[in-house]
């Protein structure tokens, strides 16, 4: 029987390090994990100690670390894994079926990532074929130990250690791609900018291959220029489907109705938070089935997630954490049933996080239709019920009871029912997207006023 150990070289990395080894035990709760360790200063090790693993540290470096995990694995197949991808459920029986045929000596996964937008969807699309180019150890990479030892190991640089390694292994073995991905955090990408850390990517690798110094190259890419991009708006939406969306606006006006004001308040929600500076977007959509519909609803631009959790309250913890391990400064979350979210509103949370820990938009019905925070407080969304009015006021308690400050903006109205549509419609203030839906509601209504 083959044995397997997995390799996972960290550096502060808890907000992944867990959910990377729980996707290792959920393809085979035996297998041997060892987490080379680079002397993170976080909780990065006291996660990887209660989640009992093999641990060894050794000076901040990958190609180091890796070696030195190496060396107390007792596998016949070494796996490397970054600390921030996860293992698809049928990795085991996928790599069992490889390796069961001796002649096959080392692999790799397809890559897909995190969160997903067009030029990310590309690179996956890429991934899928076997060059120079995509062989990368955000793949995870798989190798018999026998070649492993023959190939003397990785190589203690900084930088492209998996490079150099399967381009070894490559001159006289296959470098198998399996058919599955690994799901690897996007968060560099976000750091510096997309495009810009591809043609960064690129860059490097040329140089690589023209045989500059390892010391030049690693400090070109630590020392790079980062995305302005430092805040982040999270927006939790559905994909609109007559009877999935405002069922409580749709038991007085009709599902049609109900699907075509969610639609449109959601379109001019999503579209002033393109306006803003220096902002990512996250579109977190409910339905994992929707992903398709709902991206080619509301297009590019935006990065789009699953929301995961059994309720309100810890599919936004989630999120939260998501966005903030992606290298956010700043977090905003709202929703789509606050019409009068506007871009200033957002910013005026943004800059109210130089002075508050957290900002909070309260609604009129006794939740929020807006929190921003500038760090991860997981406490706020535990132990409360969303669904009655007393939202806000928990979340108020919670905070008191932890001593953070919080700022609160204005109210605004959260459109549930047809009796919140006729209150905000009544408001005096006008917009664009007020008249629309005002001749809407008249229309589905049968009184149109001239």
């Amino acid at each position: 029987m083959i044995k397997y150990s997995v390799v996972i070289p960290t550096f502060n990395e808890q907000y992944f390090i867990q959910d990377c080894i729980q996707s290792i035990r959920r393809g085979n709760p035996a297998v041997e994990i060892i987490i080379a360790d680079g002397c993170s200063d976080n909780e990065t090790l006291s996660i990887a100690r209660d989640e009992n693993v093999k641990i060894v540290e050794a000076f901040q470096s990958r190609g180091k670390q890796l070696i030195e995990g190496a060396k107390v694995a007792n596998g016949d197949v070494l796996i490397f894994l970054h600390s921030d991808t996860l293992l698809p459920e049928n990795w085991f029986s996928l790599l069992e079926e490889y390796f069961a045929n001796s002649d096959n000596k080392i692999c790799r996964f397809r890559l897909e990532f995190d969160v997903n937008s067009w030029l990310l969807d590309f690179y996956k699309k890429f991934s899928a074929l076997d060059s120079f180019f995509t062989r990368f150890g955000d793949m995870c990479i798989c190798i018999r130990r026998d070649l492993y030892r023959e190939l003397q190991g990785f190589r203690p640089f900084n930088i492209f250690e998996d490079v150099d390694l399967l381009q070894r292994a490559s001159k006289e073995n296959k470098v198998a791609v399996l058919n599955s991905e690994v799901k690897s955090s996007a968060r560099t990408f976000l750091k510096y900018g997309l495009i810009r850390q591809q043609l960064f990517n690129g860059f490097l690798l040329i140089k690589y291959l023209l045989g500059f110094r390892k010391f030049t190259l690693t400090n070109k890419y630590y020392n790079r220029k980062k995305s302005n991009k430092k805040n982040s708006v999270i927006i939790f939406a559905r994909y609109p489907e007559e009877g999935k969306v405002k069922t409580r606006l749709a038991a007085t006006m009709g599902v049609n109705f109900a699907k075509e004001l969610y639609k449109k308040i959601s379109e001019a929600v999503i579209q002033k938070t393109r306006r803003l500076k220096n902002s990512n977007t996250f579109v977190f959509y409910s339905n994992k089935k929707d992903k398709s519909f709902i991206k080619k609803w509301l297009g590019n631009g935006l990065f789009y997630s699953l929301q995961v959790g059994d309720d309100l309250g810890e599919r936004m913890k989630n999120a939260f954490q998501k966005v903030f391990s992606l290298g956010a400064e700043k977090v905003v979350i709202i929703g789509t049933d606050v019409p009068d979210i506007s871009k200033s509103i957002i910013t005026e949370a943004l800059n109210g996080l130089n002075s508050c820990d957290v900002v909070i938009g309260p609604a009129f019905d006794g939740g929020f239709y807006l929190l921003a925070m500038k760090k991860y407080y997981p406490f706020l969304f535990e132990n409360i019920e969303y669904s009655n009015s007393q939202v806000l006021n928990e979340t108020i308690k919670k905070l008191n009871e932890n001593n953070l400050s919080f700022c609160i903006l204005n109210k605004l109205i959260d459109i549930d029912t047809e009796e919140e549509l006729n209150k905000w419609l009544s408001d005096p203030k006008v917009s664009e997207l007020k008249r629309d839906v005002k001749l809407f509601y008249q229309l589905t209504k049968g009184r149109v006023e001239n």
